[in-house]
Formats: C-alpha cells, sequence, structure tokens
C-alpha cells in the first residue's frame, strides 16, 4: 500500500508558529485510503494519487469519518487509476481553520483538495494562490447528466459562490439552514403548547421558560465563529429590508450581489446608523435577558452542553450542527426545530411580516491549489464532481445531517424540519462573503454594545466605517465607480 507520508507536507520554516498555534486548536487524523490499483494514468501504469483534507464538524464523530472513508472507497472502486489518501481534521473554530489554509496555501504545502470556507476562496481566489474552477462549472461531467455542472446548483447557491468578477472558486458539499432547536419537555412545563411564529410570540415563551428557573436559550456569543449574533442580525435586518430589495437589486436578478451592495453603500441607501438597520441591535439587546449570564464568554460547545443538560430550553444550529444533538445519548428529552421567530408590525414598521431564510448557505467547501500538479487536474475536478452527484449528496444527508446542495438529491424524512418555510433573504448584508471584516467586527463590536462599553452610536459609528473603507477597496480593486453603475448589468 502506497502510504501516505506525513513528512511531505511538512510546514517551511516560516510557517512553524503558525503550526505550533494550531496543535492545540485541532486534531487530525491521516487515513491512506486504498482501492483498486489495476487502472493507470496516461499509460504509465501508476495511480494517480490525491491528497484530500476534509475538514470534521465534530472531533469525535465517527460517523463522519466512515462517511467519507466509504465515499473515497467507493469513488476509487470506479476509478482504479486515482487512490485517494484522506487527511481528516478537526479545528476548535473558525480562526484555527482560517490560519491552518493560510499557512497551507502560502507555503506551499497544500493539499491536492482540501476544505476551505466559501468566504475565503474568492480572497485566496484573487491573490493566485487557488485554481479558478469556473470554467469546470460551465462544463458537463460524468454526474451532471447532459447539462453543465452549475445547472446542478440552485441560483441562490451560485450568487452566493460567486465572486465580483463571476468566478468561482470552490465546489460546497452542502448547505447550512439555521433553525432553533428546542427542548419539547420543557415547553409542555412552562404552557407552551404551540412553537412560537411571531417574535411577540417567541419573548412570551422566554418569559415563561424563565420562571421555570432555566436559561431560555443558550446564546454563545464569545467570538464570530459562534455564529448566533451574526445569523440573527442578518436574519432580523432582512426582515425590516424586504421592502426595499427592489432600490437594490438594481438588475433585478433577485439576489443584492456585490457590486449592488456596493453601490447600495457608496449612495447611502444601506445606512446602518439610520433606520431601519439601526432598529435591529435594540431588538437583539431587548432579547439577551434571556440568554445565559456572561453569554460574551460563552462558546458553541458549551452552549450546547447547557441545552444538552436540560439547563437551557433552546439553542440555535444549523443541520449539520444538529446531528450531535440528536443522536447523542446525553439527551434525556425530545427535541424538535423551528425557524427564529419572524418580525412583525407590532415590532417595527418596516417589518415585513414573514419568515426570512438565512438557509441556503454553501458549506464544506471544497478548493484546489494552484500548485497541483497538472497531471492531477482532471482526477481533482472529478471528485469535487463526484461529491455533488446525488448519491454522496444522499448519503451525506442520511447519515450527516447535511441538507443536499445539489437539487437532484432528495431530502430525507429527518430534515425536514430544515427545510426551507420562508423567503430567502437577497442582501445579506453582514455576511462573510460580502466583507469578512464586516462580520467578525459586527460581532465584536457588537460583544461591547450588549453588555454596555459602547453606546449603539459608537458601535454603528465605528462598524460604518469597516464598511465604507471594505466598500471603498472592492470599488478600488474592480475599478467601479457611480459612473459606470459600479459594474452592475443592465436587466
Amino acid at each position: 500500500m502506497n502510504m501516505y507520508d506525513g513528512t511531505k507536507w511538512a510546514l517551511p520554516l516560516i510557517a512553524v508558529i503558525s503550526a505550533a498555534l494550531l496543535l492545540n486548536g485541532c486534531t487530525q487524523d491521516s487515513v491512506p485510503s486504498s482501492g483498486n490499483n489495476a487502472g493507470n494514468s496516461g499509460g504509465s501504469g501508476k495511480a494517480i494519487e490525491l491528497k484530500v483534507m476534509v475538514m470534521l464538524e465534530s472531533d469525535g464523530d465517527e460517523a463522519e469519518r466512515k462517511s467519507w472513508e466509504s465515499i473515497a472507497s467507493t469513488y476509487m472502486e470506479a476509478h482504479p487509476g486515482v487512490r485517494l489518501n484522506l487527511q481528516m481534521q478537526h479545528f476548535a473554530g473558525v480562526e484555527q481553520h482560517r490560519t491552518w489554509v493560510t499557512t497551507q496555501l502560502i507555503g506551499n504545502t497544500a493539499p491536492d483538495i482540501f476544505t476551505t470556507r466559501y468566504i475565503w476562496d474568492q480572497e485566496d481566489l484573487k491573490k493566485g494562490l487557488l485554481v479558478d474552477l469556473t470554467p469546470y462549472y460551465k462544463q458537463k461531467n460524468a454526474y451532471s447528466g447532459d447539462q453543465p455542472w452549475e445547472k446542478l446548483f440552485s441560483q441562490t447557491i451560485l450568487q452566493q459562490l460567486m465572486g465580483d468578477d463571476k468566478t468561482y472558486a470552490s465546489i460546497p458539499n452542502y448547505v447550512n439552514s439555521v433553525r432553533v432547536l428546542y427542548n419539547k419537555d420543557l415547553f409542555a412545563q412552562a404552557g407552551i403548547t404551540e412553537v412560537p411564529k411571531t417574535w411577540n410570540q417567541f419573548m412570551e415563551a422566554q418569559e415563561k421558560l424563565l420562571r421555570l428557573n432555566v436559561v431560555p436559550f443558550a446564546f454563545p456569543n464569545s467570538k464570530p465563529g459562534d455564529y448566533n449574533y451574526n445569523w440573527t442580525v442578518r436574519i432580523l435586518t432582512e426582515e425590516l429590508l424586504a421592502g426595499s430589495y427592489p432600490l437594490l437589486d438594481v438588475d433585478q436578478s433577485g439576489f443584492i450581489e456585490v457590486n449592488e451592495y456596493v453601490r447600495g453603500v457608496d449612495q447611502g441607501i444601506i445606512d446602518i446608523e439610520k433606520a431601519p438597520f439601526k432598529d435591529v441591535f435594540a431588538l437583539v439587546k431587548n432579547w439577551s435577558k434571556y440568554w445565559p449570564k456572561g453569554y460574551n464568554g460563552l462558546d458553541f460547545e458549551t452552549a450546547g452542553d447547557l441545552f444538552l443538560r436540560g439547563k437551557a430550553a433552546m439553542v440555535m444550529r444549523t443541520s449539520a450542527q444538529s446531528k450531535a444533538m440528536y443522536e447523542t445519548s446525553a439527551r434525556k428529552f425530545e427535541m424538535a426545530a423551528f425557524p427564529l421567530p419572524y418580525l412583525t408590525k407590532e415590532n417595527h414598521p418596516d417589518a415585513a411580516g414573514k419568515l426570512m431564510e438565512i438557509g441556503g448557505v454553501p458549506a464544506g467547501n471544497m478548493a484546489i491549489p494552484k500548485t497541483i500538479p497538472p497531471e492531477k487536474m482532471e482526477a481533482a475536478v472529478d471528485f469535487l464532481a463526484y461529491t455533488t452527484s446525488p448519491k454522496v449528496q444522499g448519503m451525506l444527508a442520511e447519515s450527516l445531517y447535511r441538507t443536499p446542495v445539489v437539487e437532484n438529491a432528495v431530502l430525507p424524512e429527518k430534515l425536514k424540519g430544515f427545510q426551507f418555510a420562508g423567503e430567502r433573504m437577497q442582501l445579506n448584508i453582514y455576511a462573510g462573503e460580502v466583507d469578512k471584516n464586516v462580520t467578525e467586527n459586527n460581532q465584536k463590536l457588537g460583544q461591547l454594545y450588549l453588555e454596555g462599553t459602547k453606546s449603539q452610536e459608537q458601535y454603528l459609528a465605528e462598524l460604518k466605517k469597516i464598511m465604507m473603507d471594505g466598500v471603498k477597496k472592492k470599488m478600488s480593486d474592480n475599478q467601479w465607480s457611480k459612473d459606470n453603475n459600479y459594474g452592475i448589468r443592465k436587466p
């Protein structure tokens, strides 16, 4: 067996310090996957060997490891000329994952395929560190039938993956939909007979739960990678902006693209210091009275533990993140999921009065480094295409609770609670693919606002400056201006 030699991926000296920082932040398993090597590549008689790093969502989930081993095994059985060596890694947080990706790319030590995030891939593509996958999206492959590969994905997914210059830098494995998981036993004890749909019903339910001497909502907010603050602000903001979509969607595509966001900020249509943008934050701060004490120091895992021990009645998760919750033996209560309740006119005059979905966010994205040897490129792209086939998508959905990323895959019954129930968000103003600096600083400055260290005016003034700086950079990088309509195509 051609075993994986870990020394071949040794970090260069300049990256040793970064690697050392990761030692306490992630664990990894190298799985040399052997298969039928009777085939050959290019008539040489030697199998092509692809090193593939798959990021594990959970460190101790054997099902996740076995699923990827099975995917690799079935692929190699069908492609005897290719050998896959899997390196499976779990990172303690988003920051550690980003450090790993940056270190590997800059050090020219990245595996042939690796898990990244769609909020980073365009940045790395523009630096010349990744392969531009756009031509492959436009082509048919063995798993897309009689149509180009991109036709398997919804337009919403493609718009989120697409860069400023209409390029694709990665392939997603699944999509995330955000849901509130709740303890049905605690709801019954509190006299809550129906899951809340509106924001006022949501607040009333938490007031009832508070009387049980439990935490109504385990809201982690120690860092941007705890997600909850970002998800909440994005969803609620969208509910107040839905009526303004026509002012922003200049090309009438049904999605506010990056250059349309830039136009909105540059022309003052998007101004977070003004209503209705600014009004979201007071709503979130009022909600925080139902969170645990010290929530700004509460991390994602600890929040989940509070929920599983019955100390908290609700927690917010994606479908993939909910797997551990559903399957753990530590949970002694029945659990179900519902969307974050929506705002109504009782909360704000601009409220759309309907659910806006943050769902459809691409996740588990895989990319190919620019340093990949040319003779491996065809096999690497083919394996990426294989991961989006109905067979693999069905496996990921069934065993790992991953919502399929392609439209021709079947959603399992157990994921029906995560099925999209509202209208898809179009702007995603604080999302990482729009501006990761805004995303990160929104949460960090938001911490100070929630604890009373900064006023709302100070918070939004600082965040607006970061937003404006990002917009100016995008205008400069892309040569966008008011005169050329920010590069927006006419409808």
